[in-house]
């Protein structure tokens, strides 16, 4: 939550931008239908000086502050009544559609990146290079995800196993030994099905890696790395589309780190790889 925990550090701002922010924090409800112009009357100040604040905060400007506020309110008070309306709403234009897609996306990917521990990071990536078999954990948007996943690794000669039906999981589980590392995405980290996974994954001893929202769920009594990803409470607050953005942000940040460590390597893999789609392109091309 880096623009709330940013807004409590009042020795950053003078006593206006503070009396602005202490607003806020008192009327959130009301902040999603002010403009500019209303929050400065309400606040005995300025449209520049709102302005200013949000410059300060790091923010393009007062809409852009206003979407990471509403997202990140809903997120510290998901069971207490909804305090923002809805990102996407019948009344927004196209254009709209446009621009607050994007900003969830990267505020996603930014909320996850400041969460980021880069020893813990670097421990995962370890982990992998490693690891004699990846496997995935994962249903429904999260397999999707997976597949994604997987496709960067065996372009980096991993070996990752992705199945879609529970019985193929399940069994891959129970196939499973200390060669190999699992990965569970989960955004609820209650998933039934993963957690009796996890259960039989920590009973082999296979070093597990849990990406969810919650470090306090089932899931994360049984793995042995938590990540933490960006999320918001329900379907329509676009939770979905934010948690499938950090975690898409983590595994492709840890394919990058993976990809660092065998640059020459992959230089001439991919060269013969490479020549050989040639060959099949190149019907009179002998091989």
């Amino acid at each position: 939550m880096r623009l709330l925990k940013e807004m409590q550090e009042q020795e950053r701002f003078s006593q206006t931008e503070s009396g602005i922010i202490q607003y806020i924090m008192e009327h959130p409800r009301e902040i999603p239908d002010l403009s500019i112009r209303d929050l400065s009357e309400r606040t005995y100040t300025s449209p520049a000086a709102i302005f200013r604040l949000c410059q300060k905060l790091k923010l393009k400007g007062y809409t852009e502050f206003k979407i990471k506020l509403i997202s990140e309110m809903a997120r510290v008070n998901p069971g207490e009544g909804r305090i923002v309306r809805r990102p996407i709403t019948d009344k927004d234009r196209p254009d709209d559609v446009i621009r607050k897609m994007a900003a969830l996306e990267i505020e996603a990917i930014e909320e996850t990146r400041n969460e980021i521990d880069l020893t813990q990071l670097e421990r995962v990536a370890d982990w992998l290079d490693e690891a004699k078999n990846i496997d995935f954990y994962a249903f429904d948007a999260n397999y999707c995800i997976a597949q994604l996943a997987a496709y960067n690794l065996w372009q980096i000669k991993k070996h990752p196993v992705v199945s879609f039906a529970m019985n193929s999981q399940l069994a891959q589980a129970l196939n499973s030994d200390k060669e190999h590392v699992a990965i569970i995405l989960s955004r609820s980290g209650e998933n039934r099905r993963l957690i009796a996974i996890a259960k039989i994954l920590k009973k082999r001893g296979v070093k597990t890696i849990l990406f969810t929202v919650k470090k306090g769920s089932t899931l994360s009594h049984f793995a042995d790395e938590f990540m933490y990803v960006a999320n918001t409470a329900d379907y329509l607050d676009m939770g979905g589309f934010i948690f499938s953005a950090g975690v898409k942000y983590y595994l492709d940040t840890l394919f990058g780190l993976l990809l660092a460590r065998h640059y020459d390597e992959m230089t001439a893999f991919y060269d013969s790889f490479e020549d050989v789609l040639g060959r099949m392109d190149d019907p009179h091309r002998l091989w």
